[in-house]
């Protein structure tokens, strides 16, 4: 995990909040400020493969622990509303003996997990009513419950104990996990990268498929009373490799140019363009809404397809995450393997502190996720012996890297920066690059040759022309060069829509739509040569066609 590295001009006192600085600081180059054992501690997500017997005796463990944790958490709340306070021992003996028959001693852990919550609940509450919270912090909530909101149905999940349950792997991609408790062996699909002793097991329902996140403390044996509590990884210890040399890396973290990377030892900089990343966000933006307005308009109409509706709102936005997630992950990989060729041994990233906070947008809210960046390229690089330090980022994109003068009007397009005292034009992101080394006291030369990557789907592909290679237009196929302008089967006019001869139209006929807007017309609505009404619901769907008879 990342070290913190003071801003110039000295340290800030620890107890002194600091708007945009951080809070906390470490000299360059330190270890990590949390615990040593913390820093070991990985999580791997495994797939799970039940058959119907299985799946529907998950279901109703699941079902049992969702009602454990809500009515618990009722029950506390109400005494908190009363009294003001929680009977902790009180609520967690009774409620503890009250499903221990179906879920056994597994019930204590999601007891201690509601404890956790609560008394986190508490001291936010104290810590907001004598004013020592940032500001941008609002009123602590109590803990929620395991619910959807709309549909009314409980959460699925499991927390199973370290001790009742333990892992059979088949090959390196294969294998079995058994929970003692209800006699299960459930199938499970993924690669478990570590070895060293397991955590909590949390079992989840998402987009209807079971998923178990393993807690792997890696490097540490189990205890004597549970043999069978070691994880058989690849790796037994989380640095894998050493450091090749001894050079230093600057990365300024942005959302056009994911990674901006200079090195103090020669005149190569690393961009990785993040524009797929914003295309990805919007897109699946636009699949949300599309479901979302038209499954509130049906709820609102009475009409119980709704729920299907809703089904398939909450489908789109676990695609976005998951596909964002692999976006970031591919490219914080490349980007770790890439310098760890190059002899880097150690990282400073420029973090924006409490830009979200200060200057909040869509931007730096949902489609940047600079902190779980910061996070997961930590752990990346530890895994090759390369440090991480955090920099304060704050005016590193208004000073020339050239003159070390601030230029307000610098920065004259959204990727170009222009010194006005010499006229030498750089990639404003690797002028910020060049200015966070320069805050932690490092000189880059001027990179000569920019290396250019951007993400895709199936990994990081270089954008950057080699030598006696001149790009391509792509070519057609043969059967998309007869498409033109009147091959559309719908003529669109403003609210209008007309209908072609035939008397179904399918999703092919539908293609200037998106996936989501043609699924909802092609199986809501029958189509037949009559006159049609729209009923405008979403400026993404364009109109929803109700039939008339003429």
């Amino acid at each position: 995990m990342p070290g913190l590295v003071p801003p110039r001009g000295g340290l800030v006192s620890l107890d002194e909040l600091v708007g945009r600085l951080p809070t906390v600081f470490a000299n360059p180059g330190t270890p990590s400020f949390r615990k040593k054992r913390d820093g070991n501690r990985r999580t791997v997500r495994l797939r799970l493969l039940p058959n119907g017997a299985q799946e529907r005796l998950l279901r109703r463990i699941a079902d049992a622990t969702a009602r454990l944790w809500n009515e618990l958490n009722y029950a506390r709340l109400v005494q908190f509303r009363e009294g003001g306070e929680v009977d902790f021992e009180g609520t967690e003996h009774e409620f503890y003996h009250r499903y221990k028959d179906r879920l056994g001693v597994n019930a204590g852990q999601v007891i201690n997990l509601n404890n956790w919550m609560w008394n986190s609940y508490f001291e936010l509450s104290r810590l907001y009513k004598q004013g020592e919270l940032p500001k941008f912090y609002g009123k602590p909530s109590p803990p929620g419950f395991w619910k959807d909101k709309l549909l009314g149905k409980r959460e699925l999940r499991i927390l199973v104990r370290n001790d009742r349950y333990y892992i059979e792997p088949i090959n390196g991609g294969e294998g079995y996990i058994i929970l003692k408790d209800w006699g299960l062996k459930i199938k499970y699909a993924g690669r478990i990268k570590w070895s060293g002793k397991q955590g909590t097991l949390v079992i989840k329902l998402e987009d209807n498929r079971w998923f178990a996140y393993l807690p792997i403390t890696v490097g540490e044996k189990p205890a004597k009373s549970n043999p069978k509590g070691y994880v058989r990884g690849v790796h037994d210890k989380v640095q894998i490799e050493n450091p090749k040399g001894g050079n230093k890396a600057f990365i300024d973290v942005g959302l056009n140019n994911l990674f901006a990377v200079v090195f103090n030892h020669g005149d190569t900089a690393i961009l990785i363009k993040g524009s797929t990343i914003k295309a990805e966000y919007y897109w699946w933006k636009r699949e949300i809404k599309t479901y979302q307005s038209v499954r509130d308009w049906l709820r609102n109409h009475g009409f119980e397809s709704w729920r299907k509706y809703h089904t398939y709102y909450l489908h789109a936005v676990y695609k976005r995450r998951e596909r964002l997630r692999h976006y970031y992950r591919t490219a914080i990989r490349f980007l770790a393997r890439t310098m760890h060729e190059m002899g880097i041994d150690e990282v400073f990233i420029g973090y924006p502190y409490l830009v979200s906070q200060d200057n909040g947008n869509e931007f730096n809210t949902n489609v940047w996720w600079f902190n779980k960046i910061t996070r997961w390229l930590g752990e990346m690089l530890q895994e090759y012996g390369i440090k991480l330090n955090v920099v304060n980022e704050y005016g590193t994109s208004k000073q020339c890297s050239i003159c070390n003068m601030e230029h307000e009007k610098g920065r004259v397009k959204r990727g170009l920066y222009v010194c006005e005292t010499t006229g030498i034009k750089i990639n404003a992101d690797i002028n910020a690059a060049r200015n966070i080394a320069k805050k932690v006291g490092y000189k880059t030369p001027t990179p000569k040759k920019i290396l250019s990557y951007i993400v895709t789907t199936n990994g990081i592909k270089p954008i950057t022309p080699k030598r006696g290679q001149q790009p391509r237009p792509p070519r057609l196929n043969p059967a998309q060069q007869g498409q033109g302008r009147g091959s559309s089967p719908l003529a669109i006019s403003r609210n209008v829509v007309t209908p072609t001869t035939s008397s179904t139209i399918g999703r092919s006929k539908f293609s200037f739509l998106s996936p989501a807007a043609s699924d909802i017309i092609e199986h809501t609505y029958t189509l037949a040569p009559m006159d049609f009404a729209c009923l405008s619901i979403s400026s993404h769907v364009g109109a929803l066609i109700r039939a008339r008879p003429s």
